[in-house]
């Protein structure tokens, strides 16, 4: 390894980002640079090559058209980056890396010697590409210059000035002539502002945690609570905290989800959604906004995970009037049996100031075997904030 490219290395080790990488076709001893050097788990989450056809359509859920191509790099990268979300905690800066080549081989190419690679940061991929000249180089120096550029755009993904310095063309001697530095070529696309592509439909997800932004990578196995979040208050963050303690699970794997969607209401003004957002800004509360109105679509997108609900919402949850029937409510929680999702169910103080729970819903048999639901006990939470009244306060307030 060049002394520039250990400089490197190292300061990408010491910066906040943690990354996912997958490569395949080159870029093979950028993987063993990044390993080898001390501090790699601060960076490294994940590492891939996917290098069969049938691997890669495993990485990007189908077979791409081309191996080789900025558009599969694209595609590598935002895969990585999903993946990073899955891997890492909330408020951490992630990175998707993907990198795709051809390279020298046992045979001629027809083609030209390309590398591919894209950084993916929710909000950003940025694309870079360079062609080598054929026969210059054997294919264990072609993958060097691979390598250098793939660490060169990780520099670039983490804000690091060394990357610009590195050497790409690896100059080789030859009878006393270096060969030219061929041009790397570097684009960006943004995806411009996040909520906006939301209601838009461009994006599923827009995580806000820890300072972070968090585009269309909805994290699996993690435990949110579900709401419209207007206002949000101290229930919210007492049932949130109840349904941790009852699952006995490290808070930093709790979030809340503030669905913009409504069926019969439609989806919120970005200004309503803005407003609603503020308070967990200002709280610095983990929070990931959908369209996601239904908990079959919550649970498709949020896969492993543990919806926490209140009581009314759990009653109405299992009456089949709301579905049309109980087959049709049988198929719903069939879909999210099938990825993975559980309730846990917080109570509430009725009118004669008894406690509902669990206990007291008519659960039908079906989503019993199915172990769907799950309470949490009067003594972990007992929170007789309401949504509605504090609204009324507010309104009632002169202004």
């Amino acid at each position: 390894m060049e002394a520039d490219t250990a400089t490197t290395i190292e300061a990408i080790h010491k910066s906040r980002p943690q990354a996912v990488v997958y490569a395949t076709g080159g870029g093979m001893q950028a993987l063993s640079w990044l390993l080898t050097m001390p501090g790699a788990s601060n960076t490294i989450l994940d590492a891939r090559v996917p290098y069969a056809t049938k691997a890669m359509g495993q990485v990007l859920s189908s077979e791409p058209a081309t191996s080789a191509s900025v558009e599969t790099a694209s595609d590598m990268a935002r895969a990585a980056y999903k993946q990073a979300a899955d891997l890492a905690a909330f408020g951490t800066p992630l990175m998707g890396i993907g990198c795709t080549c051809a390279l020298a081989t046992n045979r001629p190419k027809k083609g030209e010697h390309k590398v591919y690679a894209a950084i993916h940061s929710g909000a950003a991929t940025t694309f870079y590409s360079l062609t080598l000249e054929k026969g210059a180089r054997n294919r264990l120096q072609e993958d060097a210059v691979a390598s250098r550029l793939l660490i060169r755009a990780i520099a670039d993904g983490c804000h690091l000035p060394e990357g610009r310095s590195l050497d790409l063309a690896l100059r080789e001697q030859a009878g006393g002539a270096a060969d030219a530095v061929e041009h790397v070529a570097v684009s960006e696309e943004q995806l411009g502002d996040p909520l906006e592509a939301l209601l838009a439909g461009r994006v599923q997800t827009v995580e806000f945690s820890g300072g972070q932004v968090v585009v269309d990578a909805p994290r699996r196995g993690r435990i949110y609570l579900a709401g419209s979040f207007n206002p949000l208050h101290e229930g919210h963050r007492g049932m949130l905290a109840a349904a941790c303690q009852t699952l006995a699970r490290d808070p930093a794997d709790c979030c809340y989800e503030l669905s913009v969607g409504n069926p019969d209401k439609g989806v919120l003004p970005i200004d309503e959604v803005r407003r609603r957002l503020q308070p967990f800004l200002e709280e610095g509360l983990p929070v990931v906004i959908t369209k996601a109105s239904l908990f079959t679509q919550k649970a498709a997108l949020f896969r492993d995970s543990v919806f926490v609900i209140g009581y009314d919402t759990a009653v109405r949850l299992v009456m089949p009037k709301y579905y049309g029937g109980e087959a049709d409510m049988l198929v719903q929680f069939a879909g999210v049996h099938h990825h993975g999702s559980q309730f846990v169910v917080v109570g509430r103080v009725n009118a004669e100031g008894r406690f509902l729970s669990l206990e007291d819903m008519e659960v039908p048999h079906q989503l019993q075997d199915w172990d769907l639901f799950r309470g949490v006990p009067e003594s972990a939470f007992r929170n007789d904030i309401s949504s509605t009244a504090l609204r009324q306060s507010a309104n009632s307030q002169p202004s």
